[in-house]
């Protein structure tokens, strides 16, 4: 199996690379603007956005499977598939979407003026009726629609929110001020309660690396999120316990009206793909935190230590 992963090799897209590279029977190769391999991987340097690129890479690895890993706009899934169109074989496509095209996403941003949406939201749920805070620039909705429209084999995985190391925005927030010996962390009530899904990167690449094995055969939509979702509270407790920290973290002030969470099953992709956590997500976060720590006092990280 040739498999052709456009850009991604900042984060999760490492990982894929991994795992896909572990079975032997598959052939990797990444399209990316350094043109520079992760591991052994065949790698091309070209921006997708640029006319003739996706084409003159499709002509040049003949792909059994593409993974789209950076389709933001409307613009990159209307290039892909015009590519696709052009590369005269139908080549099954699977794509990172964003669990922020649930509606719940546009009334958290005040952009929707839809009701509280229940949760945890499956593949079913309400969509969003408009652009989101980021405006055409970051448009999943479109992708969504674009590609489900038009290629007969296409596996869409809305992903939640993303941690692991070397990435610390999603930690650093709480992370910084407790090493800064920070006495207490407090949170306003509606955020303190508040749950959004979450999933460490590795484990988004195995779903996406079963995604891949399993062949898209017509269209498959598939939420992925670890099976708890931590409120923003709690989120904070676990960073605190990864760390040492012993400070303490409150709530305060007004609490507001009733929390819209972002939370997502997961369900379907459990059953109909058999996936599963393969890395312990406590393990991963602690590996995020070491880092930044790491990263904080300007050495190097080790794995390990």
């Amino acid at each position: 199996m040739r498999v052709l992963m456009i850009g991604g090799t900042a984060l999760t897209g490492l990982h894929l690379i991994g795992e896909l590279m572990g079975n032997p029977s598959v052939s990797v190769h990444v399209l990316s603007r350094t043109g520079k391999p992760v591991f052994c991987e065949t790698a091309h340097r070209g921006d997708r956005r640029v006319p003739g690129v996706l084409p003159r890479t499709l002509a040049t690895v003949r792909p059994d499977v593409v993974v789209d890993m950076v389709p933001f706009t409307e613009a990159d899934a209307a290039g892909l598939i015009t590519a696709l169109e052009g590369h005269g074989k139908a080549v099954p496509v699977v794509a990172c979407s964003s669990s922020d095209v649930y509606a719940a996403y546009g009334r958290i941003h005040g952009t929707e003026d839809a009701a509280v949406q229940t949760c945890p939201i499956d593949e079913d749920g309400a969509l969003r009726q408009r652009l989101g805070p980021e405006g055409k620039a970051y448009d999943k909705l479109a992708v969504e629609r674009l590609l489900s429209g038009a290629l007969d084999d296409v596996t869409i995985l809305r992903l939640p929110v993303i941690y692991g190391w070397p990435d610390a925005s999603r930690i650093a927030a709480y992370l910084d001020r407790m090493l800064d010996a920070a006495e207490e962390i407090v949170l306003a009530p509606q955020r303190a309660a508040f749950r959004i899904s979450r999933s460490l990167h590795k484990n988004v690449a195995h779903a996406l690396a079963l995604a891949v094995w399993a062949g898209a055969s017509g269209r498959r939509l598939y939420n992925v999120a670890e099976p708890e979702a931590w409120s923003e509270a709690e989120w904070a407790g676990r960073i605190a316990a990864a760390c040492g920290w012993r400070g303490r973290i409150r709530t305060d002030g007004d609490g507001g009206g009733p929390v819209q969470d972002l939370t997502v099953s997961s369900t379907r992709i459990r059953a109909e793909l058999g996936y599963a956590e393969v890395h312990t997500p406590e393990a991963g976060l602690a590996e995020a935190v070491a880092f930044h720590a790491w990263q904080r006092r300007g050495i190097r990280y080790q794995k390990g230590y």
